[in-house]
């Protein structure tokens, strides 16, 4: 009897509980790589332009630190200030340029039936002029005029971590941050999700780079 009730203590699952659970973590991160090779393997392959994520990240471990930012005024007519709309509320849709890379070109609450929609890590609407535009003789009020006359921006954040080998990330961001003829951030576009895949200066990959003259 006295082993019986030693049993059922709860002390006595917790290796079965401590169990499922780990078998639940491996689960779900199977589940992610399984899903990033997927993005990878099928996806649409995009470039947007992208720079070093200033000030520099000293911390950076095992990854590169960007800043990927597309900017739109095209969005849904219900949105109409700069408070309200929860962030991660919106997808946006992206679309080739001449110079190779792509562009946001609108904004919704439902990706659209047609065109590339994902969804950004970051959706935020906001006045095209910021506090930072006020002029030192310019008065609050008439400023504020100003700023709601400029209208409501989008800006969208995409994926902006790389991970790389932890030997060469510091040549890398030093690249990054000395290009002076644009980066692009390199992503795999599916079904809404994107992952970033490279980053390139003239069209190089510079890892790739970095690695062939090691």
């Amino acid at each position: 009897m006295r082993e019986k009730e030693q049993n059922t203590r709860p002390g006595a699952l917790r290796p079965w509980l401590v169990a499922a659970v780990l078998i639940v973590q491996c689960l779900a991160f199977s589940m992610l790589i399984v899903q990033y090779e997927r993005i990878v393997r099928f996806g649409t392959e995009i470039r947007l332009p992208c720079q070093a994520y200033d000030p520099s990240d000293v911390l950076r471990g095992r990854y590169l630190h960007l800043s990927v930012k597309e900017t739109t005024d095209t969005f849904p007519s219900s949105v109409t200030n700069a408070l309200y709309y929860p962030s991660r509320k919106f997808y946006v849709r992206l679309d080739p340029s001449t110079n190779g890379l792509w562009t946001v070109t609108e904004a919704a609450f439902e990706p659209g039936r047609e065109g590339l929609w994902v969804k950004p890590v970051f959706a935020t609407v906001a006045h095209r002029i910021s506090w930072s535009d006020k002029r030192d003789d310019e008065e609050t009020n008439a400023f504020i005029k100003r700023r709601e006359a400029s209208g409501l921006v989008l800006s969208a954040t995409f994926p902006n971590r790389l991970f790389v080998n932890e030997k060469i990330a510091p040549e890398a961001e030093k690249r990054l941050l000395n290009q002076k003829n644009g980066a692009s951030a390199v992503y795999r576009v599916l079904h809404g999700k994107m992952v970033l895949t490279g980053i390139e200066i003239d069209g190089k990959s510079i890892l790739e780079d970095i690695q062939t003259k090691e």
